[in-house]
């Protein structure tokens, strides 16, 4: 049994998953708890429920620590399905739209999907449906937000110092569909994951990189539910510790620099890609790794994934504003996630604090 899966009590009530919610421990009186129980007693009681299931980040901390298992994210998914399209909050409703009709989160142009290369000095045109050993999945988030456009501007950075045969789909790239899947919405998204292993499938991969762990998971674990995924699935984590064991990335010395890692949700709990990380920041020269008081499979999200920050920014804010206050605590100079939700959620939320916050990639 998992070391977690425990009940914890106080003032003599049990409790299991409430302490483990981010959400609640941001002060907001809804949790996971309340999602698994309430929910389900009459037609009035999980309609109100199916509204406030938005205000939860999927982060999976309650399913690791249940002593029933109860797996509360499908629980969540199931009742923002039951929210009719009219009726989805305002923001969310939106992306849902923007990726049905323009195929991203922010219901872009196309074109406006290169506008992350400003931030790269490697020339990517040259690499757009390019058949190639490896295709890179930018994601949308990464490929339209300014905020996280360095991921795929380092990404990119450190496949060229490695020599990596890439390619990418440029802007014909569409949403991987996650999002969708957090907001229910999942049947309608048949048409774009088969179109999406249509794309790579054509260039002929071999592996598929992502930088996003939302990307990843569907890639991995929900794609092939739908269609056959011919090629190889793996996070940037997993192949950058395969590029410096295989001695095709040599890591340079940032001096002496203290970080902590956030692991993501979608990438730990998730995809139980741990140690991954971990190897590639300690072959780093002159890095010193400390960590969270909850870490790894254990650790606590930073609020911005599950389209919590897309229906609520300010409790949000409020989560990433504790993770971002014991980083200062054990007195690291920087915050390396691999994941452009947290990142964007921890940077937005920083406020005046002067740690950093980087992707990984950027250390490479």
């Amino acid at each position: 049994m998992h070391k977690m899966r425990h009940l914890h009590r106080v003032h003599g009530y049990a409790y299991c998953i409430t302490a483990h919610c981010p959400v609640a421990r941001a002060g907001v009186p809804i949790n996971s708890r309340y999602f698994a129980s309430e929910g389900f007693r009459d037609q009035e009681r999980e309609k109100q429920t199916s509204k406030d299931s938005f205000n939860c980040s999927l982060c999976m901390a309650c399913v690791a620590v249940c002593p029933r298992e109860v797996p509360v994210p499908q629980v969540v998914e199931y009742l923002r399905g039951q929210v009719g399209a009219k009726e989805l909050p305002s923001n969310i409703k939106q992306i849902v739209e923007n990726i049905l009709e323009s195929g991203n989160i922010h219901g872009a142009d196309k074109e406006d999907w290169l506008m992350w290369t400003y931030e790269s000095d490697e020339p990517v045109e040259d690499r757009i449906k390019v058949p190639a050993e490896v295709g890179y999945f930018v994601g949308c988030n990464s490929a339209y937000s300014p905020s996280t456009a360095r991921i795929p501007a380092a990404t990119v950075k450190l496949f060229k110092k490695a020599n990596v045969d890439f390619t990418i789909l440029g802007p014909d790239e569409t949403c991987c569909a996650a999002p969708l899947l957090m907001a229910g919405r999942l049947r309608e998204a048949k048409k774009i994951i088969e179109d999406n292993v249509k794309a790579f499938k054509d260039l002929k991969i071999k592996t598929l990189v992502t930088s996003c762990p939302a990307c990843f998971r569907m890639w991995r674990d929900v794609y092939p539910k739908i269609t056959e995924v011919p090629f190889e699935v793996l996070h940037i984590t997993q192949f950058l510790c395969k590029l410096i064991e295989e001695g095709k990335l040599e890591p340079e010395s940032v001096g002496n620099l203290c970080v902590v890692f956030q692991d993501p949700c979608e990438l730990s709990r998730g995809c139980g890609v741990i140690e991954e990380p971990r190897k590639a920041l300690i072959s780093v020269p002159g890095l010193k790794l400390v960590e969270f008081s909850q870490c790894k499979d254990e650790g606590m999200c930073c609020g911005g994934g599950g389209l919590l920050r897309a229906y609520n920014v300010e409790t949000a804010g409020d989560v990433a504003k504790l993770k971002i206050k014991e980083a200062e605590e054990l007195g690291a100079d920087v915050i390396v996630t691999s994941c452009p939700a947290c990142l964007q959620n921890l940077i937005k939320s920083k406020n005046k604090s002067k740690i950093r916050i980087i992707d990984i990639a950027e250390l490479f």
